[in-house]
């Protein structure tokens, strides 16, 4: 993708007039100079007397004879067809920026009257208030007072009298609002360097954001500028309060659009004249991103220009005041949705994962998914174009990928629940194939394999969506075992049915998907972007397992050979990961994250372990942990840690990590006292302890058992042993972050 690409075409400037129309110019009235109709005609049922005409005081008027509708034309005499577009910068938009009137319901048609106000329109302060739809419920179940109504209207048969409809309500509009809402347009005034952020963005993500794809970002930045570049540019009061209404009375404005409608018909019925509050917060968003990736130094000459560390949290601020904003206008769609989850991932860099604010805002995003039936699966009866469908399936598919991840290493109850969802995973399309039209579309999917994934073994972030959402439930399911109450039966039962769930889904996948969990990780040709995927692929099968291994550890009695085996690996990869520079450049927050997530999770568990193993009255011929090597690696993983930017979100948690992870090193390097090693004897009697088949649970054997210490699950001998540590690491995530914050580290061991 190239810059060029991005820049908008300018448009003609045309003349505007500025008169009232000929109703309220005769009643001596106010007339708010909407065009076509004003606010006041549509109120008194005039609608077709509602014109404006070029010369009033010079046309010839008959008594009891009203004028007929004319076309609004320039006085100075140019083409009567030319139509006024704009109020705050006097251009015309090019027809193809406009989704045509007739396939508007009559709904759409007063609204977009009511946003093509003349030039001299008061601004929105003078008239107080203006109508906004309130109470919108969004997604009603089974269980709703609609269904009762609709189940009983239905075997009646009556028809439904629209139930769900609910009434229009005045929503104040204060001055501060407006001088809020002027604030955050001022961001938009440097429109190359937003572009130049935007576009970059892209193009390290292969035209695909988190959710946002690249063709419909595009749409909305060509229709910005060319009708409100002057206004944005010059940041007159005046115009830019105009403007700031226009974005307030568009976005209380539902978008149309039917299964015919393409994504470039779509987008550009939300920017230029129809700009709303969700298109303004998600170019902030998305400039925030970009901002808060390096960039090479020899890539722009102004890239200091943005690359402040204050620009991703003002971006941030932007972004969630635009929220503010949807949130007052009652707005529920794909574009609310979308801004929430943008925000989310912007949050989530700056702030953290893990930080109560990242944790509410994915709240929220579940809240609107949720609100919109998204979990209830794309139905045929809702019309919807294929493009709006197959994205709908992605942000569902995040959206829950995210909730369980989360729950998952904050050891809480997740907010969304695969018992109650109906899965439908989204098509391994590109972006170029996703708002494709026609035969082209059908070309596209009949490339598919029966799964619905690429056939050119691609693998890109629809791709980890659609393979983790097949492992994301037994995600679940294992944090079920790891804070519900459950027998020990039943957890290894339990246990077994999560592992064969999990084989089933891994044998239906194809075999560039196989091939990431089970050989080398296959990197030359791939993109940057590609091979992140590859190691986030590979990291989701293998996090099952450990977690897996976990509980069946601290409820199961489960011995710890595949828990070490497991992070073992799993260290390994993120330390291969960390020592590439181009994953580095252009994913540090993203590798931040899994350092402190997949990759402390596991190094976690090697250092207690290689700490128990140090402390054994017998040291074992064969430790299951290579003293040498561990060290190395623990070593090694401590200093990427160290190397953490302290502007990321995850900085806290790597910093606590390391420290964590640095004294136990200490602690087994330079033991006070250490006792002499001995060798263990030849051969030890064991006992044997009944066992689920395909599950990890041996025998509870001092010698052959380094796990976590359970009652009853190690040799006596072991019972009054001390390590110097109170280490809480047998439950869900958040006992070993509880861990790390309550450590007395001035104590000496």
């Amino acid at each position: 993708m190239y810059l060029a690409d991005w820049e908008p075409s300018l448009v003609l400037v045309l003349p505007i007039l500025s008169r009232s129309c000929e109703p309220c110019r005769r009643s001596k009235l106010r007339c708010d100079h909407v065009a076509p109709t004003c606010g006041r005609c549509i109120k008194r049922r005039c609608v077709d007397q509602c014109i404006y005409h070029p010369n009033p005081l010079s046309q010839n008027r008959r008594k009891g004879r009203t004028t007929p509708p004319t076309p609004l034309s320039p006085a100075n005499g140019e083409d009567l067809g030319d139509v006024v577009q704009s109020i705050e910068t006097p251009s015309a938009e090019p027809p193809s920026y406009l989704t045509p009137q007739s396939l508007l319901p009559r709904s759409a048609e007063v609204v977009t009257r009511e946003v093509h106000r003349a030039a001299s329109a008061p601004p929105l302060q003078l008239r107080d208030e203006y109508t906004s739809h309130s109470g919108r419920q969004g997604f009603l179940g089974e269980t709703s007072y609609i269904s009762i109504f609709e189940d009983g209207l239905g075997n009646c048969c009556v028809s439904n009298p629209g139930l769900e409809s609910s009434p229009v309500q005045k929503v104040k509009l204060s001055h501060d609002r407006i001088t809020q809402g002027c604030k955050v347009l001022s961001f938009l005034r440097d429109n190359s360097m937003l572009i130049r952020l935007v576009s970059r963005w892209y193009e390290i993500c292969e035209d695909e954001g988190c959710i946002c794809i690249e063709p419909i970002m595009k749409e909305w930045l060509w229709g910005l500028w060319p009708h409100h570049g002057d206004v944005l540019r010059d940041q007159n009061p005046e115009k830019i309060r105009r403007l700031c209404e226009l974005v307030w009375r568009n976005t209380q404005t539902p978008v149309s659009f039917d299964a015919n409608t393409t994504a470039a018909q779509w987008a550009r019925s939300s920017t230029g004249p129809n700009l709303r509050w969700e298109v303004v917060g998600l170019i902030a968003a998305i400039a925030g991103q970009c901002a808060s990736t390096p960039e090479p130094s020899n890539r722009y000459s102004r890239t200091h220009k943005f690359a402040h560390p204050s620009f991703p949290r003002q971006m941030l601020e932007i972004s969630e005041a635009c929220l503010s904003y949807c949130r007052e206008c009652e707005t529920l769609g794909d574009m609310f949705a979308w801004l929430l989850m943008e925000n989310y991932c912007l949050a989530a860099k700056i702030k953290g994962e893990t930080s109560h604010s990242s944790y509410t805002q994915s709240g929220e995003v579940v809240t609107a998914v949720i609100a919109m039936g998204l979990h209830q699966g794309v139905k045929a009866e809702d019309r919807l174009p294929f493009f709006l469908s197959e994205i709908r399936k992605r942000l569902f598919a995040q959206t829950y990928s995210a909730e369980i991840g989360t729950a998952t290493f904050l050891g809480r109850p997740p907010r969304l629940s695969h018992r109650y969802c109906n899965f439908q995973p989204p098509l391994d399309l590109s972006v170029s194939e996703l708002v494709l039209t026609g035969d082209e579309l059908a070309l596209a999917l009949a490339s598919l394999d029966d799964q619905g994934f690429n056939t050119a073994g691609r693998i890109h972030r629809v791709t980890w969506v659609k393979t983790w959402l097949g492992f994301a439930p037994q995600r679940e399911d294992i944090l079920d075992l790891a804070i519900g109450q459950y027998t020990r039966e039943e957890i290894l039962l339990r246990a077994e049915s999560i592992e064969r769930k999990s084989e089933q889904h891994l044998e239906g996948l194809p075999s560039f998907i196989k091939n990431i969990r089970e050989g080398p990780l296959e990197t030359e040709g791939r993109t940057p972007t590609e091979i992140m995927f590859m190691i986030v692929i590979r990291q989701a099968f293998r996090a099952n397992d450990l977690l897996l291994q976990r509980v069946l550890i601290r409820k199961a009695g489960a011995s710890s050979e595949k828990l070490i085996h497991t992070a073992r690996s799993i260290l390994k990869d993120i330390l291969l990961m960390s020592q590439r520079h181009d994953l580095g450049t252009l994913f540090q927050a993203d590798i931040a994250s899994l350092l402190a997530i997949q990759g402390l999770r596991s190094a976690g568990v090697i250092a207690v372990e290689l700490l128990k193993q140090e402390q054994l009255p017998v040291y074992p011929k064969e430790p299951l942990l290579p003293r040498s090597q561990t060290i190395q690696d623990l070593a090694i993983f401590a200093a990427r840690l160290g190397a953490t930017d302290p502007a990321d979100g995850s900085y806290s948690i790597c910093d606590q990590g390391r420290r964590v992870i640095t004294h136990i090193l200490d602690r087994i390097l330079s033991p006070p006292n250490a006792p002499d090693q001995v060798q263990p004897p030849a051969q030890q009697d064991s006992h044997q302890v009944p066992s689920q088949p395909g599950l990890s649970v041996l025998p509870n054997d001092s010698a052959q058992s380094y796990g976590w210490h359970m009652p009853g699950a190690m040799d006596p001998t072991m019972a009054d042993l001390n390590f110097g540590m109170e280490a809480s690491f047998l439950g869900p995530d958040n006992d070993f972050m509880q861990w790390l914050e309550n450590m007395d580290w001035e104590r000496p061991f």
